[in-house]
């Protein structure tokens, strides 16, 4: 399948799939699944196996997830349709993604994007609504922007995949961030921009793409702007760069900053 990517993610094992070609079966056509809820929530369209009443509440979120990815970064975000299918079970999960995607048949949540639907699967579980969250910002940036780096979109979608109250504070990364630093170790940069595929990405990189995100939006107006500046140029359709060429050098105290400040949280 052409342009097929696979990211496992921190211990939950989340999956980004984005695929250029079509998918086979649509979202309400040749489905196997016995949906017992289908409705629209403004440009999400639900499939669901499980009842409505209890995905509204996560469903509704989604709203605040949109305006909250527009208000932090000052970008529009598209009203471009997803599909959201939610499974009861890991077995009807898996039952529908076997025939589709076969090397995400073992992963609890999916972004597949293809050329003209953005479908988010997700199964309903304990923590789902993370899994939501998280996959739905993949769905909703890609339905925005052209393209992003690669450690970008996974920083990004790790840090709005938390709830709004957290303001994209992941504690578990903070802790394994202090215990690096004790031996001296830096935050990855140049080695998050050079990954090419979501396969060669381990935990350690997901950790350190949302740790720059995160001191890039929480540290100072300045960086607030620069992370601003750097997808508003995405979305003109602009070649951005190297993220973290500039940022070192409009910040050249960046590196113990970060991490002054991921301890300070």
């Amino acid at each position: 399948m052409p342009g097929f990517r696979l990211t496992p993610l921190r211990a939950g094992l989340l999956l980004l799939c984005v695929v250029t070609g079509p998918m086979p079966g649509g979202a309400a056509g040749t489905l196997q699944a016995a949906w017992q809820a289908e409705f629209r929530h403004e440009q999400f369209e639900i499939y669901s196996e499980v009842a409505a009443d209890k995905v509204l509440p996560a469903i509704h979120q989604l709203t605040q997830l949109k305006q909250s990815l527009e208000e932090t970064l000052k970008i529009d975000i598209s009203d471009r349709p997803i599909d959201i299918l939610v499974f009861s079970s890991t077995s009807s999960y898996r039952a529908y993604v076997r025939p589709r995607v076969p090397e995400a048949v073992n992963r609890p949540a999916l972004f597949v994007k293809g050329p003209d639907t953005l479908w988010v699967y997700v199964v309903y579980r304990n923590g789902w609504e993370t899994d939501l969250r998280h996959e739905s910002t993949h769905a909703l940036l890609h339905a925005s922007l052209p393209y992003l780096p690669l450690w970008l979109d996974e920083g990004l979608a790790e840090y709005f995949e938390l709830p709004a109250a957290s303001q994209g504070l992941n504690t578990s990364y903070v802790n394994g961030i202090v215990w690096r630093s004790r031996l001296r170790q830096k935050l990855r940069t140049r080695e998050l921009e050079k990954l090419s595929s979501l396969s060669e990405m381990r935990l350690e990189h997901y950790r350190d793409s949302w740790a720059w995100v995160y001191f890039s939006l929480r540290y100072s107006a300045a960086t607030q702007n620069y992370i601003r500046n750097y997808v508003q140029a995405i979305q003109r359709e602009e070649v951005a760069g190297s993220y973290f060429e500039r940022f070192e050098q409009q910040f050249p105290q960046a590196q113990s900053q970060a991490q002054q400040f991921l301890r300070s949280q």
